[in-house]
């Protein structure tokens, strides 16, 4: 199983540089239907996908998870697609439960204290209404598993006769990345900028928790205004005009696992074989280690895992 402790959730981090998209620009976004994500529809195009074991290394990555972005390699989108501007929201989510009846985890993996110390455990109770902390329908949802975000996304498709599904890890990194080649898609430096851009492990996330270490190795040296999720959107985008894609939380990626980049697709296509039972998430969110949070990071979880950090965006093929 790897329902590991949230601190060591940072550990599974691993990230990189790559070369450039094509010198394109997304278009305008659109939605399907009334209360259905923002669309951005993205170019087709090359990019590297993936970091090499000196750039991880670099960026601090632990020994023992080095190489799982690993070998580089080239994946060419042939044709674009759309994502969406911005992870699915509570009120988004919402709609899909009430039309459909959809029945949730009744409990999720969730950060408090116990006896002075902060644990990362399954607590009952909790649920995507009520992940243990406050949220309002614009932030983004959690607690919820991939197997919650597949449901989603069918729905979606069948709501709008589109095709609906989660990104995959070539989708979301070269949407991510948006042409950049560096750790971040605003720069290399871990510096104030990033709470520009990002909702990521901060002064603000520190304080909230109280008894934590605030050097640099641990969090971000500013204070992006939320301790726990912000609202989506609620930062500078990419130069794709997508928001959140680093930080805020962990988004679903529909490929299975598998413990590096050994045999991946590279026509931008999901990949289907490996650990199918465990899949990746990307982005990192708002209370790992800051190496947790660049463009290349992957991290597993059971299909089945529900955690206070953990959610989704779509994409659209066709």
């Amino acid at each position: 199983m790897r329902n590991w402790l949230f601190i060591l959730a940072a550990a599974l981090a691993c990230c990189g540089t790559g070369a450039p998209a094509a010198a394109q620009t997304a278009g305008k976004a659109s939605s399907d239907c009334p209360n259905c994500p923002e669309m951005v529809p993205i170019p087709p195009g090359s990019f590297t996908m993936g970091t090499s074991l000196e750039e991880q290394a670099r960026f601090g990555t632990p020994p023992e998870t080095r190489g799982r972005s690993f070998p580089l390699r080239k994946v060419t989108f042939a044709r674009g697609f759309a994502m969406a501007a911005y992870p699915v929201t509570v009120a988004q989510f919402r709609t899909f439960v009430e039309e459909t009846g959809y029945q949730t985890s009744d409990s999720c993996y969730t950060q408090h204290e116990v006896e002075r110390h902060f644990i990362y455990e399954k607590v009952r109770g909790y649920s995507w209404r009520s992940p243990g902390y406050a949220q309002n329908d614009k932030h983004p949802v959690v607690c919820v598993s991939w197997d919650d975000a597949m449901a989603y996304a069918e729905w979606l498709s069948k709501k709008t006769g589109r095709r609906y599904t989660l990104p995959n890890e070539a989708q979301y990194e070269y949407a991510a990345r948006a042409g950049t080649t560096t750790a971040f898609f605003w720069g290399d430096e871990r510096d104030a900028r990033t709470c520009e851009y990002a909702n990521e492990p901060d002064f603000e996330q520190g304080r909230a928790l109280g008894n934590v270490p605030m050097g640099p190795e641990y969090r971000f040296q500013c204070s992006d205004g939320y301790a726990w999720t912000s609202p989506v959107g609620n930062y500078k985008p990419n130069p794709f005009g997508l928001y959140d894609m680093l930080g805020n939380i962990w988004e679903w990626a529909a490929d299975c696992w598998n413990d590096n980049f050994k045999g991946a697709p590279t026509d931008g296509s999901t990949w289907t074989t490996g650990d199918c039972d465990a899949r990746p998430a990307r982005g990192g969110s708002f209370g790992n280690a800051p190496f947790a949070s660049y463009v290349g990071t992957r991290a597993p979880r059971d299909a089945d895992y529900v955690g206070h950090s953990w959610g989704f965006r779509v994409v659209r093929n066709d």
